[in-house]
């Protein structure tokens, strides 16, 4: 469980598409403990990979060209701090590459995870 000091998925909810697409109630979101360093021998994710590109340039992120790409924090969750069928729901997701940064567009484009938002 997230101490009160701690960031978590929620905190970020505003910011990132992909975890508001998830579907989880805020208490879930709330435990989930999110960290900007790794800690070595330890079972974790990257959630910086979701959202469909490492380098956060998605239509929604206001991102463009490679010159203008902005930089997107590390985000990694542990496994010991998350409870199991949230983990595993996060873990399913990092297997498919993370959940697509991108909607249905003017083109009718989608991203890779047509099967998103997981059902649970």
């Amino acid at each position: 469980m997230a101490t009160q000091w701690e960031m978590n998925l929620y905190d970020y909810k505003d910011e990132f598409q992909w975890i508001r697409m998830l579907g989880w109630s805020d208490e879930d979101l709330q435990k989930v403990p999110v960290h900007e360093q790794a800690t070595a021998g330890e079972d974790y994710i990257n959630l910086a990979n979701f959202g469909g590109t490492a380098l956060g340039v998605t239509a929604r992120g206001g991102g463009g060209t490679s010159a203008n790409v902005k930089a997107i924090r590390n985000m990694y969750v542990y496994k010991r701090e998350v409870p199991v069928d949230l983990w595993d729901q996060l873990h399913n997701l990092q297997e498919k590459g993370g959940p697509s940064g991108y909607e249905i567009g003017l083109f009718g484009e989608r991203g890779d995870a047509s099967d998103f938002p997981p059902q649970r």
